[in-house]
């Protein structure tokens, strides 16, 4: 595996949103505004310092609820939904859920999904609407920006962590346990004879060995603990609050996986995937970089006891 070099630490953070404070004007529940400038003003500048949809979708539910009777928003747009979190929650047997659809000219942004403790009326529907398309391009924008966030943190093969987000959420672990005292295990592994596999069979075979890899490192892991293709047939696992026995527990179950799973061929033939593990646990002193140096050891003094044992 290639020397680790730090070159990502902290600038993948997470997505964080600022809310502004709400007004301080007196409202009295179930009665509209009678001028709402000042209300849809306010609600775009909070919307527009939002980095997700759920977020934009809160700050309208904190302003609406104080005149409607709303117990929750959703918010589709093609394939993606995101909806607050008493939305179609059958709190009421009386409970009502209407769609709105955005738009901006001939732009559509999506529907919104209205979930109340009643039917809205008109006068109700068309305030909500008219109030609703100062956030429309927001939720839009917001729903990009973290697509465009997932995919520079993510592999496209095997839709893994990629090694970018693996540098940022290494150091994170490490300041933690220097701060905090929790211990992390960091795992380095590769496929044994890959490069055979790439030569006998060609690279769509070694792309579909590469998937099934990482399917059954996603089947076997928590959902705390993090996955990452490092490059190439190399990956990374970083398992919080866990020590080296437990790790050597997950290396031993996504090993017995890998022999229930041989990938099949059009031929008949079957190819199973053998790998290598390097554990290591984060320990005082040194940095991110000597955690990775010390798994990476590990990695290849298991590579050589492998090949001793098959000689």
């Amino acid at each position: 595996m290639a020397a680790y070099r730090t070159t990502l630490r902290d600038s993948l953070i997470e997505p964080h949103t600022y809310r502004l404070p709400l007004s301080a004007v007196m409202c009295v529940p179930n009665r509209l505004p009678a001028d709402s400038t000042a209300l849809s003003f306010e609600l775009m500048l909070a919307a527009q310092r939002c980095t997700d949809p759920l977020s934009v979708l809160n700050e309208l539910f904190d302003r609406v609820n104080a005149y409607l009777p709303i117990e929750g928003f959703a918010w589709r747009q093609e394939s993606d939904q995101v909806h607050t979190q008493n939305f179609m929650t059958p709190t009421h047997q009386n409970s009502s859920t209407q769609w709105i659809e955005l738009t901006h000219a001939d732009v559509r942004l999506g529907k919104l999904g209205i979930h109340s403790e009643r039917a809205l009326s008109d006068e109700e529907l068309h305030w909500l609407t008219h109030l609703a398309q100062t956030i429309a391009f927001a939720l839009r924008n917001s729903l990009l920006y973290q697509r465009a966030l997932s995919e520079a943190q993510q592999d496209p093969l095997t839709c893994l962590k990629n090694r970018r987000s693996f540098d940022a959420q290494l150091a994170r672990d490490h300041a933690n346990f220097a701060r905090y005292g929790i211990k992390s295990c960091l795992v380095a592994m590769d496929l044994n004879s890959f490069k055979s596999i790439n030569d006998t069979w060609g690279h769509d075979v070694g792309d579909r060995v590469l998937k099934l890899f990482a399917t059954g490192l996603k089947h076997i892991l928590r959902e705390t603990d993090h996955a990452f293709r490092f490059g190439g047939d190399e990956f990374c696992a970083i398992l919080p609050a866990t020590n080296a026995y437990g790790a050597k527990k997950m290396t031993d179950r996504l090993e017995a996986w890998l022999m229930q799973h041989a990938l099949e061929l059009q031929s008949g033939e079957r190819i199973t995937i053998h790998t290598s593990f390097g554990v290591a646990e984060s320990e005082p002193g040194g940095d991110e970089k000597t955690w990775f140096r010390r798994a990476d050891q590990a990695l290849y003094e298991n590579k050589r006891a492998q090949k001793r044992v098959a000689a």
